[in-house]
């Protein structure tokens, strides 16, 4: 009986996790590192809907000349474009992770057949929005991004990295109003589907990354 229970929990830690997430929260809010770490620790396709589109601008085709439009004037893609790439991405995957997506209360609705398990709001105050999005970096050669408090970019390569055109104080304060508009309301949605998971983004990515992950074990327990 005991060898077959350790047996049996060996199994278990390997299996892969069958769970459909959601992280949503404003821009700064550590949307993207909370789900690097959750995906690898739970084993979780990660698709973040930004990277998606970044990638569509960067092959400079028409759909990424339209998509760069909204982009860089701090609006949103237009909904049923970016439900589209979605869908395509995650095809017939069981477990992902969603960062960053829904942004609009189209979006959430147009993926309500998703049957997602949670979603978790990272909630953090506008004027810590606007500290951490002004000392975040890109690296325009490997495309890593850096935060000069919480994630310091190596000494050799700091002269490189750039200020992100949407990280800008014009394009934040837009991207701020856009969230209100737009975003905030998958909020009340997702609470009352009784799915909604709060958790405070004001600290640490280390802090908040702990808080998060307990709730991802409580849901899969």
């Amino acid at each position: 009986m005991h060898c077959y229970g350790k047996i049996f929990i060996v199994i278990f830690l390997d299996t892969k996790m069958d769970m459909k997430l959601i992280i949503l929260g404003p821009p700064g809010s550590g949307k993207g590192t909370v789900s690097e770490k959750l995906s690898k620790k739970f084993k979780l396709f990660h698709l973040s809907a930004g990277e998606i589109l970044r990638e569509e601008v960067d092959k400079k085709t028409q759909l990424g000349k339209e998509i760069r439009l909204f982009i860089d004037k701090g609006n949103l893609v237009p909904a049923k474009l970016v439900v589209e790439l979605v869908k395509l991405e995650i095809g017939n995957k069981k477990d992902y992770l969603l960062d960053g997506f829904p942004r609009s209360l189209d979006q959430a609705k147009e993926i309500k057949s998703l049957d997602i398990d949670a979603a978790i709001y990272l909630d953090l105050p506008e004027k810590a929005i606007i500290e951490r999005l002004s000392e975040r970096r890109l690296d325009p050669v490997t495309g890593s991004t850096y935060h000069l408090k919480y994630l310091p970019p190596p000494e050799k390569i700091r002269k490189r990295l750039i200020l992100r055109k949407d990280d800008r104080p014009q394009i934040i304060k837009q991207r701020l109003k856009v969230y209100q508009q737009e975003t905030k309301p998958v909020i009340g949605y997702y609470r009352k589907k009784g799915l909604l998971r709060k958790v405070d983004a004001g600290g640490s990515p280390k802090e908040v990354y702990e808080k998060v992950e307990r709730i991802v074990k409580q849901l899969s327990a």
